[in-house]
Order: structure tokens, then C-alpha cells, then sequence
């Protein structure tokens, strides 16, 4: 069974983040740092992260005129650490452009819509479609709209967040999916990802949950 599975680590207590990275990292194929979490730690703490030996995915969202962007995208790329970046597709194909000519090795994934959002397929593929033509390496879409965008790319990584576990809670987000119903979807395609984050870590021990929700889907 492949691994897909990226952990969410949506925490400003660095030290709990480790643990729970530290619990996760014989199942999950990588963590996700967000705002919070890399305002706390820098880049100093992402080492820490990257020597679980999992992929990073460094969720900042950026959102800027051009130029900003590049130097933001820069910055980070220089980092080593990382490998893959988010940027909001809704800063139009200039900025996605300057953000995809400054990334050297990383890997820009593009926002579409929050999973906290009530949204449309038309509007995710829109969206889509910019990175796409903008040259980004994958998305960020509900696994509601992952076969309408898989449509769009064979290649393009998808990274589906609003995954639930075994229960479900849909906490804040809208649209959403249970990990064994994206798994059945997604089970043949190596570029598909789950980002889960409080069904694995918010009640007992990460990784008893991490592995029950991984059999739930077989």
C-alpha cells in the first residue's frame, strides 16, 4: 500500500509538532508546516523535520505582487529543506509565473479553493488550469473535485486536504472525504496525496491513529 498520506502539523507548540512528526514518520510519506507552526520554528526547526526523513510541504499560501513573490520563492528555495511550496492561483498567471522562474528545485503547488469554502468544479478547474499554463508541480483541491482535476493532467500533483478518519467530524472544513473513499479513487495514481491533520493527532496517539485510518481503506 502506498504511502500518501501527508501530515498536517497545524501547531505554535513546536515541541507537541515534534512529537507527533516523530509518531507519524513510519506511515506518513511527509508533513505539512503551515504559517504558525514555521513562524515559531524557522528554518532551523525545519531541519529537525527533514531529518524524520519525510518530505516537507511548507504551507505559506503566498499571495503578493510579482516581485515579492520571486524573492519569497527564492528565499525559501535556497532553504534545501523544503520540497514543495504553496501559492494562491488566485494572484493571476504573473505572479504564478515569477513564483514557478524563482523555485529552482521546489516544487510549487497551487492553491485553488479552501476546503472551508463552498466552491464549484468549474471554478477548482479554472484555477487549475492557471497553474497548469503558469507551470506549477500540483494543486491543492478537495478530493471532491480530484477526478474533475485529474481530468485536467495526467502528470499534475494533487494534494487533497478536508480528508477525514474514521469518524465524521467535519471540524471547519466543507468539503471533504473519508481517507478510505479518496484511497479507492486515488489508490492507482503515485501523484495523489490525503493532507490530514487533527483526525490524527486531536484525541489519543498519533500514530495508532495515523495507522487505523491507513486499514480503514483496506
Amino acid at each position: 500500500m502506498k504511502k500518501n498520506i501527508f501530515v498536517a502539523l497545524d501547531f505554535s507548540n513546536y515541541d507537541k509538532a515534534i512529537d507527533v512528526a516523530n509518531s507519524v514518520k513510519n506511515e506518513a510519506a511527509g508533513l505539512k508546516i503551515t504559517n504558525e507552526l514555521f513562524a515559531i520554528c524557522g528554518k532551523d526547526g525545519l531541519k529537525k523535520f527533514s531529518d524524520f526523513g519525510l518530505e516537507i510541504f511548507l504551507d505559506l499560501k503566498i499571495l503578493d505582487i510579482p516581485n515579492t513573490v520571486k524573492k519569497t520563492v527564492a528565499s525559501i528555495a535556497s532553504l534545501k529543506t523544503v520540497k514543495y511550496l504553496t501559492v494562491h492561483t488566485s494572484g493571476d498567471y504573473d505572479m504564478l509565473k515569477a513564483a514557478q522562474d524563482s523555485s529552482g528545485n521546489l516544487e510549487l503547488l497551487g492553491v485553488t479553493v479552501l476546503t472551508s469554502q463552498s466552491s464549484t468544479k468549474n471554478q477548482v478547474n479554472l484555477l487549475t488550469n492557471l497553474a497548469i499554463k503558469s507551470g506549477l508541480s500540483g494543486v491543492i483541491a478537495s478530493a471532491q473535485e480530484y477526478l474533475s482535476v485529474r481530468s485536467l493532467s495526467k502528470d499534475l500533483k494533487i494534494f487533497c486536504p478536508g480528508i477525514r478518519g474514521i469518524d465524521d467530524k467535519k471540524h471547519d472544513q466543507k468539503r471533504v472525504m473519508s481517507y478510505s473513499e479518496f484511497y479507492n479513487i486515488s489508490k492507482n495514481d503515485s501523484s495523489a496525496f490525503a493532507v490530514i491533520g487533527r483526525p490524527i493527532y486531536e484525541d489519543g496517539d498519533a500514530g495508532q491513529n495515523i495507522k487505523k485510518i491507513i486499514q480503514s481503506a483496506k
